[in-house]
């Protein structure tokens, strides 16, 4: 199996752990390049892109606030709720509902966290 297919496996099995909470899951690089997703009719590019601009805004502010490195975010919008978790040397990015089991759904991102980095 390859490697994508390995990862679009586990991103799948994420989605089937969290239910209908988490409309789009997208594993990225941290330079903004999509690797595997899936991202029903959310452009996966913008998505990883975008989160990789804000991730490195947090690092900035995180150095200069000298409070550490920035670890995982959620960002609570109007309609949805995003959140960005580190797996190896890439970022799991999920996109929740704003009325989402957030427990769940942090229990599960760290889950697949430890998967991701262990393929």
């Amino acid at each position: 199996m390859s490697l994508e297919a390995r990862y679009r496996e586990e991103l799948s099995t994420f989605l089937s752990r969290v239910g209908g909470d988490v409309q789009a899951v997208v594993l990225a690089r941290r330079d903004g390049l999509p690797v595997v997703h899936i991202s029903p009719g959310m452009d996966a590019k913008t998505v990883a892109a975008l989160t990789a601009l804000a991730l490195g805004s947090l690092r900035r502010a995180g150095e200069e606030l000298k409070i550490g490195s920035v670890r995982n975010f959620i960002a609570y919008y109007e309609n949805r709720i995003l959140l960005a978790w580190p797996a190896k040397d890439l970022y799991i990015i999920a996109v929740a509902s704003p009325d989402a089991n957030l427990g769940l759904i942090m229990l599960e991102l760290e889950r697949l966290a430890r998967r991701i980095a262990e393929i």
